[in-house]
């Protein structure tokens, strides 16, 4: 996902926005239907504005043929997007399930000679290669000039080099590609296996809608960063790790009852000589907009040292609950902390 958001300026643009309402493949129209927002809209205006639109006309002319085109387009997506009118055949539905499918084919065999604008719009926009791939193989000539007995090159000398091979091999591209776009190989099965994804990227998409729970690892000892305590001023990086470590775990109170406590936070607890930081425990029921020491809330809580007191209490609750919230406790002597090494600062 974050992969996506820092691309999708990139690839989210007028193209790519009609090219998903215009589709013919039914999976993909019942997608549009639910997620076509004025987006999607603004963008058909734009498109229809750069590629129906009569460039030679100006002023008011230019405006009211503007405003037809698009009031036309309008009314044939609706009859496109409930198949009625022109749209309401059976058979061509048929083919347009196919996964191999040409949607700029289908456009042009049953939308072009019965639409005024949507056929003509769909072919031209649905019919572009879009992709990154002319910019990654010019970085790769780039960093190819760049590399081993090269690295001394003169910046001239090497701006030449660049430019000429980046084009041939930018020539050479668009050949290879216009020769099988010719043959109707442009893309085959293997390229979407290679991405592990399928045609319609159902997986990618099934993916990003699973809740994935993190396992959280917690030691059960002191670590060494842990004693890291300078000063008498609270140290809010050495306070954030504590929370990291300890906040929202829960124990068992073994000197009352086994209780039932959740670490609240850590508390920086001042003594001459001897600061240290301690756990604030509390139980259900504290309301953490009072004060501590209020009625009702002081019998609630209580300060836990970081010894091994409080880690067999939290060792008590989750061997009594096993896989909480996936938490997941070790031991230093089991041997596991041998792939958890302390961290020193």
């Amino acid at each position: 996902m974050r992969f996506w958001l820092k691309r999708r300026d990139k690839l989210i643009h007028d193209y790519s926005l009609v090219g998903f309402i215009l589709s013919p493949n039914p999976t993909i129209m019942a997608s549009a239907v639910l997620n076509k927002t004025q987006m999607h809209d603004d963008a058909v205006e734009r498109l229809i504005a750069k590629l129906i639109l009569d460039q030679s006309l100006v002023g008011d002319e230019r405006n009211r043929q503007r405003a037809k085109l698009i009031d036309t387009f309008l009314t044939e997506y609706g009859d496109f997007i409930n198949k009625r009118g022109a749209f309401a055949k059976d058979h061509i539905w048929i083919t347009a399930e196919y996964p191999d499918l040409k949607a700029f084919r289908w456009h042009q065999k049953y939308s072009l000679t019965c639409t005024k604008v949507l056929g003509q719009l769909a072919c031209l926009v649905l019919s572009k290669i879009l992709g990154i791939g002319t910019a990654e193989r010019n970085s790769k000539q780039v960093k190819a000039v760049k590399s081993g007995q090269r690295v001394n090159t003169t910046m001239d000398k090497t701006m030449k080099q660049v430019l000429i091979y980046a084009q041939y091999q930018q020539a050479r591209a668009q050949a290879k590609i216009s020769n099988r776009a010719t043959a109707g190989k442009l893309w085959e099965e293997s390229d979407f296996e290679s991405m592990k994804m399928d045609i319609l990227c159902k997986d990618i998409q099934e993916a990003l809608q699973a809740e994935v729970i993190p396992t959280r690892h917690v030691r059960l000892w002191r670590e060494n960063w842990e004693n890291h305590v300078k000063g008498t001023n609270e140290d809010a990086r050495l306070s954030e790790r504590l929370m990291k470590k300890y906040g929202n775990l829960k124990l068992y109170d073994r000197d009352y009852g086994n209780r039932l406590l959740t670490c609240h936070k850590p508390y920086f607890q001042k003594k001459r000589g001897a600061n240290r930081y301690c756990i604030f425990a509390v139980m259900e029921g504290y309301d953490p907009n009072k004060d501590d020491m209020e009625e009702g809330n002081y019998e609630l809580w209580s300060l836990w040292d970081l010894d091994e007191a409080l880690y067999d209490c939290i060792r008590d609750y989750y061997n009594a609950n096993p896989g909480e919230n996936n938490v997941v406790t070790y031991e230093r002597d089991t041997g596991i902390d041998s792939d958890y090494e302390d961290e020193d600062d």
